[in-house]
């Protein structure tokens, strides 16, 4: 475990305020793309869903024609002419290899600017790159021990999401347990020092409220046993999604024939969003409308099935980015599905709560981080922490059922 000499803890300072001022100009700028390829100003108030819905659906279908472009021809340039790119676990394991700064700024790039023009996957991934990829430049001018250099990666990339989600504590969560594998306690400090840095920093220029508003809801005892039950369903869901998105990535992205498969994936995806324009964007459109109680169980069939195949077309297309807020997507509108049959039959369950458990358990599994999904729930929506009720007894059932399916 790496010491936290004043070096560290000086460098450890300067990455998480590199990964808010990354978070900030990434959020900032994907705003700016949003306005332009939608023609609508975004002001206080007005969110990408409002922009999307807004328009007509022939401009959503045009938006997503020239976001296969772009999507198709620059991945295919990036891997045919530019150096590998390098994941963040791939540079802290035992080999670490080198993250090469250009090529992944203009991944990062790539992501945010098909993600503003509707692509659906999430916008979270490219900070953490950026972050990750500055970290390990700056530990490799200043040759710093390797278990230092793991230490500050890792908390680079949490810092990243930290900053773009206002969410100090989760992206601290993150590091410890998806990359550090660590809760010891130099780990623990380093984390909170770079993501609280990095959320600080952006909150200047992003400011700081609650990334979902959600009306007061009770919890009740059917509540508690439909969430019991409800975590087999959750694992389904996400085992067929994970093996179909297996499936459906490019096994050569330096091929030229992929251009063309991206701007068929991405016409199908605007074709669909022509009466489905809450499928574009990272998922929060979707989420908001769930959150909210202010969907149907029609329509978040519809939705389900548009968001999951633009996922699996999007990744055919060799898109890039994250699944943090489309998972809360899925597992929300699997939630109202089931909830809504649950209600029909049987003593009534609150629907939002329901709804918030199955987002929180679907990211928790699909991410396979079940302590920082129920964190970074709670910090972007600052709902009470009764809800961690529900969602605990839902993973009691999922995780063992996880486990059994890995062992196939």
């Amino acid at each position: 475990m790496a010491r936290l000499s004043p070096k560290l803890i000086a460098l450890l300072l300067l990455c998480g305020a590199i990964a808010g001022v990354a978070g900030m100009a990434l959020i900032s700028l994907l705003h700016l793309i949003q306005q332009v390829v939608y023609g609508i100003s975004r002001v206080d108030g007005i969110t990408f869903r409002n922009i999307v819905e807004q328009t007509s659906a022939t401009h959503r279908l045009l938006a997503l024609s020239g976001c296969g472009v772009i999507a198709g021809t620059g991945w295919f340039l990036l891997h045919r002419y530019a150096s590998k790119l390098v994941d963040i676990k791939q540079a802290i394991s035992n080999n670490a290899p080198s993250i090469p700064l250009s090529t992944t700024v203009i991944h990062a790039l790539l992501q945010i600017l098909t993600v503003g023009m509707g692509s659906p996957l999430g916008r979270e991934t490219a900070p953490r790159e950026i972050s990750s990829a500055i970290a390990d430049y700056i530990s490799r001018r200043l040759a710093i021990s390797a278990e230092e250099r793991k230490t500050l990666l890792s908390c680079s990339a949490a810092a990243g999401l930290a900053a773009v989600f206002d969410v100090p504590l989760a992206g601290a969560l993150f590091a410890l347990e998806t990359l550090l594998f660590s809760f010891q306690r130099n780990h623990v400090i380093a984390a909170l020092i770079c993501c609280t840095t990095a959320a600080w920093v952006a909150r200047l220029g992003l400011g700081s409220v609650p990334a979902y508003q959600l009306p007061a809801f009770t919890l009740n005892s059917s509540l508690l046993i439909w969430a019991l039950l409800f975590g087999p369903v959750i694992v389904a869901g996400s085992w067929l999604l994970q093996r179909q998105l297996a499936y459906c990535k490019p096994a050569n992205r330096s091929n030229p024939r992929l251009i063309f498969i991206s701007m068929a994936a991405f016409i199908l995806i605007g074709a669909m969003a022509m009466w489905l324009p809450e499928i574009l964007g990272n998922g929060k459109a979707g989420n908001e409308l769930l959150f909210n109680d202010s969907i149907g169980w029609r329509y978040a069939l519809a939705l389900l099935i548009g968001k999951w195949l633009a996922l699996l077309l999007a990744t055919r297309g060799g898109a890039y980015g994250g699944f943090i807020t489309p998972s809360m997507m899925l597992g929300g509108l699997i939630a109202l599905l089931a909830t809504t049959a649950w209600n029909s039959v049987l003593p009534s369950v609150p629907l939002v709560a329901a709804v918030i458990t199955g987002a929180t358990v679907f990211l928790a599994i699909q991410q396979k981080m079940p302590l920082t999904a129920i964190l970074f729930v709670l910090e972007i929506t600052n709902i009470a922490p009764d809800f961690i009720m529900p969602v605990s007894l839902c993973l009691l059932t999922a995780l063992p059922c996880q486990q059994a399916l890995n062992k196939q």
